[in-house]
């Protein structure tokens, strides 16, 4: 090999290792990049924490209308019922057919009063037993 050739093989060798190790740079050299990133956290907790526990649980179930159920003995009005269709098994009470008024509104939960005289809400109290 003459000594051009060596000297180009060197010349391109040191090339390939500049830049690799040594210190990081500063100021205006700063390495640029790109990618991106991203993301959501986004949800709710519709259940305040209890100021003197700090907890999430939800207040003692009363036997109000609308309160969870699982038998009359629960329900200050003596009536538990489950609706099976909405997933939903409730302290409810009676109403009129099909005059909404005559339901309750509890908690801000509405309710429907069906044909059989009972008053069905949209979900069920948010609490506990």
């Amino acid at each position: 090999m003459n000594s051009s050739r060596l000297a180009i093989v060197l010349i391109g060798l040191a090339a390939c290792t500049v830049g690799q190790g040594g210190p990081a740079p500063t100021g205006d050299a700063a390495p640029q990049g790109s990618g991106g990133g991203g993301g959501g956290g986004g949800g709710s907790n519709n259940e305040s924490p209890d100021a003197a526990t700090g907890s999430n649980q939800a207040a003692a179930c009363t036997g109000a209308a609308y309160d969870p159920c699982t038998d009359n003995a629960q329900c200050t009005g003596g009536n538990c019922k489950a609706f099976g269709g909405a997933g939903l098994q409730v302290c409810t009470v009676s109403c009129t057919p099909g005059d909404n008024t005559t339901c309750p509104t509890e908690g801000g939960i509405t309710a429907t009063c069906n044909n059989m005289g009972i008053c069905k809400p949209t979900a069920a109290t948010a609490c506990s037993r």
